[in-house]
C-alpha cells in the first residue's frame, strides 16, 4: 500500500519536486555565498566553488529527505492509527532517517575535507554538535508536511460538499421541470376531453395533432436543461393552439419575441408555466376576447419576459397548481439573481414579469 501511494504521489508532484529542489538550492547558494563572505580573510578561506561543495552534502541529502517525511506523514495520516501510535512512527521515522542522513552527508564531506579524524570521530562530532539544528529542521519539515495535508483534505472535502450540493440541486431541478409535464399534459387533454363532449371532433382531432408535436418536443428536450427561446415558444404556440380551440371566445393571445432573442438559451420549461396559469385565469372569466400577450426582450446581458393577462377583479393571481410556485423553485436554484415580479396593472390586468441574466448560472459555480 505505501508503495503505490508513493509512487501515485511522486507522479502527482511536480510541483512538490520543483518546490523543494528549488528551495534547498536556494538556501544552499545563499548559506554557501555567506560562510564565504565570514570567512573571506581568515585562515578557513576558500573558493567559492570550493565553498559550494564544502557544504553540498547538507543540503542536497535534504531534499529526498524532504520528500520522505512528506511521503511518511501522508501514510501515517491516512492510517487507521491512534494517535500514540502515529506519533511514535514519527519518532521512530526521524531517528532513523536522521542517522542515515548525517551518515550520507559525512561520508563525502570526510573524505573530501577531513585529514586529522576517523570517520567515527568526524560522525560522532556532526551528530552531537550539530545534530540539534537537524532536529529542528525535521521537526519544522514534518509540521509543514501535517499542515499542508491538513489543508488538502479539507480542501477536497470542500470540493466533495460542492459536487454533493450540485448533484442534489441537478436532481431537484429535475424532480421540478418532471412535475411540470404532467401538469401540462392534464390540462390538454381536459381540453381535447371538452371538446369531444360537446361533438367538436375537428377540433378535437386538430389539438391532437398539436398535443402530439408537443409531446414530441418534450421527449426530443427530456435530457436537455436548457432550451433555445425559439423552441419555447414553438411549444407555447402549440398548447396556445390546443386552448384557443377550447377557448375560442375567451382568449385573445399574442406572442411577440424579438429576433435577437431566438436563439438565446434559457431553462427547458421555464416561460411555459407562467403562460398555462394566465390561460387558467383567462379562461375562468366571464367576458370574452381577455388579452394574453407574452413578449420577450433583450437588455444587454438580461432576458426580460413579460406576460400580460386580464384577471377577474380583486384576482391576486395566486396560480393554478404548481406552476408558479414552480418556477420560482428552479429560478432560486438556476440563479444566483433574478427578478420575478407579478403585480396588478389598470383595466382589471395583470402582469408578470421576468428578468433573468443570460449565461449566468448558480450551477457554473458548482465546477463541473
Amino acid at each position: 500500500m505505501l508503495m503505490v501511494s508513493a509512487s501515485t504521489y511522486i507522479i502527482q508532484s511536480r510541483y512538490f519536486w520543483f518546490a523543494n529542489i528549488s528551495l534547498w538550492l536556494a538556501m544552499h547558494l545563499l548559506f554557501t555565498h555567506t560562510q564565504y563572505l565570514v570567512k573571506m580573510d581568515t585562515e578557513l578561506a576558500r573558493s567559492w566553488p570550493e565553498m559550494w561543495l564544502y557544504q553540498a552534502p547538507w543540503f542536497i541529502n535534504w531534499i529526498w529527505l524532504t520528500n520522505f517525511i512528506f511521503l511518511l506523514n501522508r501514510y501515517v495520516n491516512d492510517a487507521d492509527l491512534k494517535l500514540h501510535y502515529k506519533i511514535a512512527i514519527h519518532c521512530a521515522a526521524m531517528v532513523g532517517f536522521l542517522l542515515l542522513y548525517w551518515t550520507l552527508s559525512a561520508i563525502p564531506h570526510f573524505y573530501l575535507f577531513i585529514e586529522q579524524q576517523s570517520f567515527s570521530e568526524f560522525w560522532i562530532v556532526v551528530v552531537f554538535h550539530y545534530g540539534q539544528v537537524e532536529v529542528f529542521i525535521y521537526a519544522a519539515i514534518l509540521a509543514i508536511a501535517i499542515g499542508t495535508r491538513v489543508y488538502h483534505q479539507m480542501l477536497g472535502k470542500q470540493l466533495e460538499l460542492k459536487h454533493l450540493q450540485f448533484a442534489l440541486s441537478q436532481e431537484q431541478l429535475k424532480t421540478l421541470r418532471s412535475q411540470l409535464n404532467p401538469h401540462f399534459l392534464f390540462n390538454a387533454l381536459n381540453s381535447i376531453a371538452s371538446l369531444v363532449r360537446l361533438k367538436r371532433e375537428k377540433e378535437a382531432i386538430s389539438a391532437l395533432s398539436q398535443l402530439s408535436q408537443m409531446l414530441r418536443k418534450t421527449l426530443e428536450n427530456k435530457n436537455n436543461d436548457d432550451i433555445k427561446v425559439k423552441d419555447e415558444i414553438a411549444f407555447i404556440n402549440s398548447y396556445l393552439a390546443i386552448q384557443k380551440l377550447r377557448f375560442a371566445e375567451k382568449l385573445d393571445t399574442h406572442v411577440d419575441v424579438e429576433p435577437d432573442c431566438l436563439e438565446v438559451n434559457i431553462p427547458n420549461m421555464l416561460v411555459h408555466p407562467l403562460v398555462e396559469n394566465a390561460v387558467q385565469h383567462g379562461s375562468q372569466l366571464e367576458s370574452n376576447k381577455n388579452p394574453l400577450n407574452l413578449s420577450i426582450s433583450r437588455s444587454k446581458d438580461e432576458l426580460t419576459i413579460k406576460l400580460t393577462n386580464k384577471v377577474a377583479i380583486n384576482d391576486q393571481h395566486n396560480g393554478f397548481g404548481i406552476g408558479l410556485s414552480n418556477t420560482r423553485a428552479r429560478l432560486t436554484k438556476l440563479y444566483k439573481r433574478f427578478e420575478l415580479e407579478l403585480h396588478p396593472i389598470k383595466d382589471d390586468m395583470f402582469e408578470t414579469l421576468l428578468t433573468i441574466p443570460i449565461g449566468e448560472r448558480h450551477v457554473e459555480l458548482a465546477n463541473r
